[in-house]
């Protein structure tokens, strides 16, 4: 756990490599968003925002208490149950459906603050209760509307936590991935796989560089970017996009260095073309 005290960006900046660099399975996917919401603020101390996180694990720990005897495992049912009550009665969270595309829904320090925030916000604070349980859960690689896989044993449920958590079937998955994909979509299991840690974390930042880029703050986009290749610094098209919006914003010696390492780390050489010919185009306005 992080020390009790104010956290300034080049503290964050060092946990945050430390992300990048540790197995996926060792990424607290709750600490590292709240490291990342932090970084969005002048400075902030995270101790109240940890003790939030430890109160909704308690509260869940005390219902399942009251549920559970020595011999006998909780349903699927009840574990849902008593994620639910907490996360969402005792605690008050909720899909932001008035104002969705506010920036302060994808950063889970605003999301704690004012009880609600996009489906992947609320999704890592279910994840984070389920899993301290004991429970397994995954977030699911599903296009537009963030997802989780509930397992317990054979039964697996997918859960929408905008919805309070509700369990979703096929035909809504069907209809839900038409809307964001088109008509001519189809349901296959790759919507349905799961995804790391690091992904979601990944997923959650991408949905503050849209945000950014949609209301023309290139030069914010790029901090996010950059944030992302510190807990992804292998991830190639991370790497592409830094360079390209570098090159966009004029940063030519920058965006020279990191397309110039895109193409040393990219196998797939689709994105290869398009990035050594801008690499050219930079490298030509230096003579």
């Amino acid at each position: 756990m992080l020390d009790r005290k104010p956290l300034n960006s080049s503290e964050i900046n060092t946990f945050l490599q430390d992300i990048g660099q540790a197995d996926d399975d060792n990424i607290d996917v709750a600490e590292c968003a709240l490291l990342l919401a932090a970084r969005d603020q002048d400075t902030v101390s995270l101790d109240r925002y940890h003790d939030h996180l430890k109160r909704l694990v308690n509260d869940a720990q005390s219902l399942l208490s009251q549920i559970q005897t020595e011999n006998t495992e909780p349903t699927t049912n009840d574990c849902l149950g008593i994620i639910e009550t907490v996360l969402y009665d005792l605690h008050g969270y909720k899909g932001d459906k008035d104002n969705y595309d506010n920036l302060a829904n994808a950063n889970i320090i605003s999301v704690i603050d004012r009880r609600k925030g996009l489906p992947i916000v609320l999704g890592i604070l279910y994840m984070h209760i389920a899993r301290s349980l004991g429970w397994e859960i995954d977030g699911l690689n599903f296009p537009g509307h963030f997802l989780l896989r509930f397992i317990q044993g054979k039964d697996r449920q997918i859960i929408d936590p905008f919805e309070r958590g509700v369990v979703r079937n096929t035909p809504w998955l069907r209809t839900t991935l038409k809307t964001y994909l088109g008509k001519s979509a189809e349901l296959n299991s790759d919507y349905t796989r799961s995804v790391t840690n690091r992904g979601i974390l990944l997923r959650l930042q991408n949905n503050v560089k849209i945000r950014l880029i949609e209301a023309q703050e290139p030069e914010k986009a790029l901090l996010i970017l950059q944030q992302m290749l510190l807990i992804a610094p292998k991830e190639p098209s991370i790497w592409r996009e830094a360079g390209m919006l570098q090159a966009f914003l004029n940063n030519i010696l920058a965006a020279i260095d990191t397309l110039e390492h895109y193409l040393m780390i990219e196998e797939d050489p689709r994105g290869h073309p398009e990035a050594a010919n801008l690499l050219r185009q930079l490298k030509a306005q230096l003579n």
